[in-house]
């Protein structure tokens, strides 16, 4: 019974651990981990882009940001791709390997239609992209 009560107490602590790292980070985010590429929509609330959804793909009627992040060797490169009619603005954050402290990132900006392409040489677990909003 003890057994329990410990394992118990150690999943609390890092569960109570684990969730302030990402306090500061709104609920309109996308997380991206290397090796994928996401198509992602979002609501227009003005200039800010809100309510991220996955899409199965980069085709359909609504504007998609397509986001890729990929690995050669020690270097990291993260693409955004914008299929808006506007300029594309975010922040980043990355999460280091090893560390629950999380970095700020260059913001990112991408003219309508092209893509953005930033390489990275950190080793990192994710990037949370957020404050999507359109410019120009």
């Amino acid at each position: 019974m003890n057994r329990r009560r410990i394992c118990l107490a150690l999943i609390t602590l890092v569960a109570a651990v684990a969730d302030p790292t990402r306090a500061d980070v709104p609920e309109d985010s996308v997380t991206i981990k290397v090796g994928q590429q996401l198509f992602v929509s979002f609501t227009a609330n003005g200039d800010s882009l809100v309510s991220p959804k996955m899409q199965p793909s980069a085709e359909g009627p609504d504007p998609i940001v397509t986001i890729q992040l990929t690995q050669s060797g020690p270097t990291r490169t993260l693409l955004v791709t914008n299929g808006y009619a506007r300029g594309l603005g975010c922040r980043i954050k990355a999460r280091k390997r090893g560390s629950r402290k999380e970095a700020d990132l260059p913001v990112s900006s991408v003219r309508s239609g092209m893509q953005s392409v930033m390489s990275l040489g950190e080793p990192f677990d994710e990037l949370v992209l957020f404050d999507f909003h359109l410019q120009g």
